[in-house]
């Protein structure tokens, strides 16, 4: 037996007044683990001789020690292919229009009032039957509304649900959605309608600090109007309704973070804190990347200098008891949709893409789409761009083949480094500390749990 390649450790923990010890971090199995050192120190020495018995087989279950002649990357490769051959849910992202009410600078989308018509939306639900028939492996669909801003697309939102929801109802399948949604328009009649009647049920809603810098960054086209005293008032409403709780909806904030905002995200969440939205809401932080070739990056923190703020930021969500959406990433086994042969992108014209960036920007040209929903399936191109994303880590072109978080990170997003940049996430960056953060947000929730010494995760 060998201790694994796929292992990430903080440093010991004398600053955290644990001396002697130290966390570890499993990629493989996405589990975080207290450790005395002198085990550590012996573990990755491939000496287990005096490792007690119970923690040795801990390790060995959870993938920090795997058979001495494993070729590591060849098992991780295999492992993630068989689950998502074996994946029982089809996964699909809309994007029901081309508009959108707000002009952000960071935007790399050409907008219009284009929407899908009847027709389209009669080729979505074509198009999901023909994969239904063809693959048993699916027992579910989930759907994810994307934009432009897909509630200017509101009508269609409705004619395809309930179309959907119809094909899965006949096969006895599941059906579940979520939104990506500015959040301009999400009252509480048109959200009740789209619980009830489209099923969706958790929405990511973007936040660019508090008043002072949102309405800096996110206006509207007509009068470069502030949109955050009526996205917050959305918020407030939408999660004071009793179906709200019933249903079991989430919203997450999303914060976009450049140099020029990044001094007003504690305000945020300072601002969430006092509004009492502990519990309704999680927060999510991520830095901005060029979107559609924009250069939307030129101001963005360093990756190194966007992790250390990061970790302010979670310990104050932590103190206030604010959700946060991830702070030890989980095992995946694709990157992103691009891996899922089965899962694409669909605009208001009815093209096919791969990648949710693509619609509406320069990637839309014939080139990067697979087809038309409109054509016939022999027509469609099987090696549309970012498809290859597989190949394109194995044979070394990207420097993640031989990383240690390829398990949970997958190379990152595939589009990043189609145009010519590292897609690695601030994890990289700052996992000491937020494999620190972890535990003690885990030790605390629960201090009775048993061997909560030992385990975090």
């Amino acid at each position: 037996m060998k201790f694994s390649q796929y292992h990430l450790s903080t440093d010991e923990l004398n600053d955290w007044n644990m001396p002697n010890k130290r966390i570890i971090f499993s990629t493989r199995s996405g589990t975080s683990i207290l450790l005395e050192e002198p085990i550590y120190q012996q573990a990755i020495k491939n000496d287990f001789s005096s490792i007690p018995k119970e923690i040795y087989n801990t390790l060995l279950s959870k993938e920090f020690i795997v058979p001495q002649d494993q070729d590591e990357y060849q098992h991780v490769v295999v492992k993630n292919k068989q689950k998502r051959e074996e994946a029982n849910f089809l996964s699909m992202t809309i994007q029901p229009t081309a508009n959108c009410q707000l002009g952000c600078h960071y935007c790399g989308q050409t907008h219009s009032t284009d929407y899908a018509k009847d027709d389209v939306i009669e080729k979505y639900v074509e198009r999901i039957e023909s994969i239904f028939s063809k693959k048993t492996v699916y027992n579910g669909l989930s759907i994810t509304w994307y934009g432009g801003e897909p509630l200017m697309g509101y009508s269609s939102i409705v004619k395809a649900s309930k179309k959907m929801r119809a094909a899965c109802e006949s096969r006895g399948f599941h059906y579940m959605s979520n939104m990506i949604t500015n959040g301009v328009s999400l009252k509480p009649k048109l959200f009740e309608e789209l619980v009830n009647t489209c099923r969706v049920t958790n929405y990511q809603i973007t936040l660019d600090g508090t008043a002072k810098s949102h309405n800096q960054r996110r206006v509207t086209k007509k009068g470069g109007a502030g949109t955050f005293d009526i996205i917050i008032k959305n918020i407030l409403a939408v999660t004071s309704m009793p179906l709200f709780e019933e249903e079991n909806c989430g919203i997450t904030i999303r914060v976009n973070i450049d140099k020029t905002n990044s001094d007003e995200v504690e305000a945020l969440i300072d601002f969430i804190n006092d509004n009492k939205l502990q519990g309704k809401v999680s927060i999510y932080f991520a830095p901005i990347t060029d979107f559609g070739g924009n250069d939307a990056s030129k101001d963005s923190l360093s990756l190194e200098d966007f992790a250390q703020r990061e970790i302010d930021w979670l310990f104050k969500c932590y103190e206030y008891g604010i959700s946060i959406s991830e702070i030890l990433p989980r095992r995946s086994y694709s990157v992103c949709m691009v891996q899922n042969e089965d899962s694409e992108v669909w605009d208001a014209y009815g093209n096919i893409y791969t990648c949710w960036e693509f619609p509406y920007t320069e990637y839309s040209s014939d080139e990067h789409k697979i087809g038309n929903l409109f054509k016939p399936e022999e027509t469609y191109n099987k090696n549309a761009t970012l498809r290859n994303w597989a190949e394109v880590v194995d044979k070394g072109d990207v420097w993640c083949k031989t990383c240690e978080l390829l398990p949970v990170c997958n190379g990152g997003c595939p589009k990043i480094w189609e145009e010519g940049n590292p897609a690695c996430p601030p994890f990289k960056s700052n996992y000491k500390e937020k494999l620190a953060l972890d535990y003690f947000i885990r030790k605390s929730a629960d201090e009775t749990e048993e061997n909560k010494d030992l385990i975090s995760a």
